[in-house]
Formats: C-alpha cells, structure tokens, sequence
C-alpha cells in the first residue's frame, strides 16, 4: 500500500470561475447573496485592521439597495465629499428615492407605448366605421359576397385576439413587476 490515504475522496480544490454573467436567475440571486455577505465581511474587516473608513452601495439584480458603512454613510459621504446643503440627512432615503424615480420614468415609457397603441386603435375604428357607411345591406348581398365578409371578419376577429392577448401578457408583467418590487422600497439585508 502506498503512502496515499485512498480511502478519502478526492477534491478539486477551489477551482476558478469564469467571469461571465450566470444565465439562472436563481444561481445569480445566490450567487449575489453570497458575494454581497462576503464583500460587506471583507470590507468590516477592512475597516477593523487598518481603521478605515468605508461606504458602499449595491444593488441586487432586482434592483434592490444594500449598503455598508463604517462609521456611518453620512459621516463618511460628508467627509470625503464636503458639506452639501441639499443632501437628506438619511442616505438610505436618498437612494430609495431614486429607485423610485427610475421606476416611474420607466412606468411612464410603458404609459406612452400603451397610449400610443389606443390612439392607434381609435384610428382604426374610425377608418372601419368610414368604411361601414359605403357598406350596402348585408340581406342584399350574394353568397360569395357573404363569404368573403365571413372570412375577413375571422381575421379581424383573429387579429383582435392576438392584440388583447398582448396587453394581457403586458398587464400581467406589470403586476409580476409591482409584487416584486411592491410597496418594499427599503435597503437592508432582508430580501434580493
């Protein structure tokens, strides 16, 4: 027998990762949970050894706000950046609100899309209500008239499906978009 203890499993050691974007939002999530504690760690220790003075921002990939600081955000932000006369005096505000600020310019984008859609629909109506008054009488006319108007209705019928569908799917990831990000503006530690 050799000197080797064979009865151990074998390990790989800590192997390298490749530095790309992790595709499974559940893997990134963990991922940035796990890198986030270690940073924020590495950072007190930081801080701790060689008394320095430290403040970080994160944002998670939904969007969420995580900071720390030693001593504190404002002290720090103050000390390095000067006095500024308009800054709130809690940091952690100022950046919940520009969170919410972006979320309402991008609501707004999606407000416009959608009401440039409706004026697009309303000038459709008013084109099929021009076209219904040179319409004779459907009783005067033909079979293969008759037809034609069935086939072009399932179509128009199709098409109108297929568009309510779309805003459906818009409204449900709206609603998708407001349960994850809710009325839950705040930073910490208790949620990505």
């Amino acid at each position: 027998m050799s000197g080797r203890n064979t009865s151990r499993g074998v390990t790989r050691g800590r192997q390298r990762v490749p530095l790309a974007r992790i595709e499974n939002e559940v893997q990134r999530l963990v991922t940035f949970s796990k890198r986030r504690t270690g940073l924020f760690k590495k950072a007190s220790e930081m801080s701790t050894l060689c008394g320095t003075e430290i403040a970080m921002v994160v944002f998670s990939p939904s969007g969420k706000p995580f900071s720390f600081s030693n001593p504190d955000m404002n002290t720090v932000l103050t000390k390095y950046f000067g006095e500024i006369p308009n800054i709130e005096a809690n940091v952690h505000e100022h950046i919940i609100r520009a969170h919410r600020d972006a979320k309402m310019r991008a609501m707004t984008s999606q407000i416009n899309v959608l009401e440039a859609q409706i004026d697009e629909e309303m000038l459709v109506n008013q084109a099929l209500r021009e076209v219904e008054k040179g319409r004779p009488s459907i009783s005067d006319l033909q079979l293969p008239e008759l037809q034609l108007m069935k086939q072009q209705m399932e179509t128009l019928l199709y098409q109108v499906t297929e568009k309510l569908n779309m805003f459906s799917m818009m409204g449900a990831q709206s609603q998708a978009r407001e349960a994850r990000f809710g009325g839950n503006y705040g930073a910490g530690p208790s949620g990505v």
